[in-house]
């Protein structure tokens, strides 16, 4: 196997320096007023949300078995995320082109995005409403999906990467058709990444702000990577100081209208929140995050590795579903079926057997899963700078860290319900 090629600590810092110089000045200063019109629409918009959820009562009451919140707290504010998020993609697309003037390129934000991120906020507004089985919300994360893949958004270009680094051929399917192996291949990628991060985000979203920053925190590492494939990728060989940065600035907007929505909503949300995102938000920043993601593969050569850098920047959702499956497997339960033993369940009762009060256990808990995303959101953008082996394995560290501690704390949790089990029995 070929091996990395010697990086020094003053090429990285220089690296590094030259990315952030030139993000500044180059990439985010003409889109910037995308987090800002993000921002200011949700923070606006999410009252008016929780109003209207107050006035029709869409509302999720307390359930000391599963919820932190012990008053009723209202819906829709997935609903101001959406608006805030969309409000941003609109204002670029329409102050772009008066940008290619000044010398940057019109974003060509592909519409396919938009129209997913449309049918799964429908559908998860109409779950927060009317609730609906697990089997319509898993069609409509199918056809967002299959939107995604009918523009071929980024999975053909993944799969063709790891078809040629695997010496493998890329026949078509269908002669004649322009459906190739990796075409379909793509298509099931896309399925899996939307499918996965949409609930992902969904089980994430159990106390107060947690979905909101951790997703904050991801979304901020996106965006550094985003700016270094503007100043590194796109034109390699140029001065970053004076180089067209932005040959592909879809990706920074992403990122900044993201960002700035969530940025808006988490003032409403963090404990004590007054109103919750639902399903509508949970599942629609599951969306977007899983296309962000693929976006980082979207005609690059270094498609891969990106992908797996953003991979690691949203860890933290992908591990607590995984733990989730596997502790619901495990016990012989449905996957289907909630429970208070995921990891933010977990930490809040350490913070609670400590003597921490309610409120204040669920803010340790948030915060110390903020620190989790940090060194997650670190370690992922580290990938595209530093040797991709030393950062693997610093991440499998901290993975496999998470992990046996949350494996040990449920193991506890089992036991002290088996034991109370055994104490009723022999009272009785």
């Amino acid at each position: 196997m070929k091996s990395d090629p010697p990086v020094s600590t003053e090429h990285v810092t220089e690296s590094v320096t030259q990315t952030v110089v030139a993000a500044l000045d180059n990439i985010l200063s003409p889109y910037i007023g995308v987090f800002f019109i993000a921002w200011a629409v949700t923070i606006v918009s999410t009252p008016l949300m929780r109003r209207m959820a107050i006035r029709f009562k869409i509302i999720d009451q307390p359930d000391l078995a599963r919820k932190s919140h012990l008053e009723p707290i209202p819906y829709l504010g997935g609903i101001g995320i959406f608006l805030g998020w969309l409000a941003g993609v609109l204002l670029c697309g329409s102050v772009s082109p008066h940008l290619a003037r000044y010398g940057f390129k019109t974003v060509q934000f592909p519409q396919a995005i938009v129209w997913g991120a449309i049918i799964i906020t429908v559908c998860g507004l109409v779950d927060d409403v009317v609730r609906i089985s697990p089997r319509v919300k898993l069609g409509a994360q199918l056809i967002a999906a299959g939107i995604l893949a009918s523009n071929n958004t980024a999975g053909t270009s993944l799969m063709h990467s790891v078809l040629m680094a695997l010496h493998l051929p890329d026949p078509e399917l269908i002669a004649g058709f322009p459906y190739t192996l990796s075409y379909a291949l793509g298509a099931v990628v896309i399925a899996l990444f939307v499918l996965g991060a949409c609930n992902a985000v969904n089980l994430l979203d159990g106390l107060d702000g947690l979905a909101t920053g951790v997703l904050g925190i991801a979304c901020l590492g996106f965006l550094v990577i985003s700016c270094y494939v503007a100043v590194a990728i796109s034109n390699p060989n140029a001065d970053p100081s004076t180089a067209d940065l932005m040959s592909d600035p879809v990706r920074v907007v992403m990122c900044l209208a993201i960002l700035g929505a969530l940025l808006g909503f988490l003032p409403h949300n963090f404990n004590p929140a007054n109103i919750f995102m639902g399903d509508a938000g949970s599942m629609l920043l599951g969306y977007l995050s899983a296309t962000t993601i693929l976006l980082f593969a979207h005609g690059l050569t270094m498609g891969p590795q990106l992908v797996c850098a953003a991979l690691i920047i949203f860890a933290l959702p992908i591990t607590d579903t995984a733990l989730t499956i596997f502790r619901r497997l495990m016990a012989r339960q449905s996957i289907m079926e909630g429970d208070s033993q995921h990891l933010h369940h977990q930490i809040a009762r350490g913070f609670t057997n400590w003597g921490f009060g309610h409120h204040m256990s669920v803010k340790l808990t948030v915060l110390t899963m903020y620190a989790l995303s940090l060194i997650f959101a670190i370690l992922g953008c580290a990938l595209v700078f530093l040797r991709w082996r030393f950062v693997i394995v610093v991440f499998a560290v901290v993975f496999g860290f998470v992990v046996v501690m949350a494996y040990k704390s449920a193991q506890r949790k089992v036991l002290l319900l088996k034991g109370t089990a055994a104490v009723s029995v022999s009272d009785s």
